[in-house]
């Protein structure tokens, strides 16, 4: 993306006040904040300007659930469909790892924390390790997806090669980063953090499908026929 490109773009939504210090910056500066701009999804702002014209307000009502009761009298059924899945290739699990190990009091991942009192032992390799017992048990590998966030994904992908992806085939683990978005103030304009750079943050849980997507990762999908994800 040049210049010009970014320019276009930032006109479109009304958020040129992003380039407003451009001149002042480097030029390693200048190729940062316009990669920046292009990594950016500006189309949320189209979809916010629908939802604040249609002046709907939409019903919250609660969801159909699965009660306990009902898991228990149905748990054969259920345990059959979903081996059966795996069987034939058409599940594949998600894992949301883009946190941070703060709250832990950990400088890191929160997948790479250890847990362990006698061992070694990370909350990431706990996770693999369920997941392998069900692929040796049904003699089926499936695919695991990994998100991380921009700032995590060089630590998560090094920790699961420096630990052999604790035993996880390969060709069967995917990473994938989360979508940034940008943060605005209550008129919908872009904060800048400092000259050079938008303020973003993580677009939520919610926001892992198109994140995975993005990073094109549907077309294992398609091609391995798989239909169900456990997230």
């Amino acid at each position: 993306m040049t210049y010009e490109n970014a320019l276009e773009v930032l006109k479109k939504y009304g958020q040129e006040h992003v380039l407003a210090y451009y001149d002042e910056l480097n030029d390693e500066e200048k190729q940062s904040l316009i990669s920046q701009i292009e990594e950016i999804d500006f189309s949320i702002f189209d979809v916010l300007k629908e939802k604040e014209s249609d002046g709907k307000e939409g019903m919250i009502t609660p969801t159909e659930v699965l009660t306990l009761d009902t898991i228990k009298e149905y748990e054969f059924a259920y345990k059959v469909l979903g081996e059966t899945a795996i069987q034939k290739g058409q599940l594949a699990l998600v894992m949301l790892a883009g946190g941070q190990g703060t709250r832990l009091g950990f400088d890191g991942p929160k997948g790479t924390y250890n847990i362990g009192l006698t061992r070694d032992l990370y909350i990431f390799e706990c996770q693999v390790k369920t997941i392998l017992t069900v692929v040796r048990t049904l003699g089926r590998w499936i695919h695991l997806y990994i998100m991380t966030s921009d700032k995590n994904y060089e630590a998560t992908t090094s920790f699961f090669a420096e630990h052999k992806n604790f035993g996880y085939k390969e060709e069967y683990l995917h990473f994938f980063k989360q979508e940034m978005a940008a943060a605005t103030d209550y008129d919908g304009k872009i904060y800048l953090e400092e000259k050079g750079r938008m303020a973003t943050s993580p677009n939520g849980n919610g926001g892992w499908y198109i994140s995975l997507k993005k990073a094109g990762l549907t077309q294992v999908l398609e091609n391995n026929g798989i239909e169900w994800l456990n997230v």
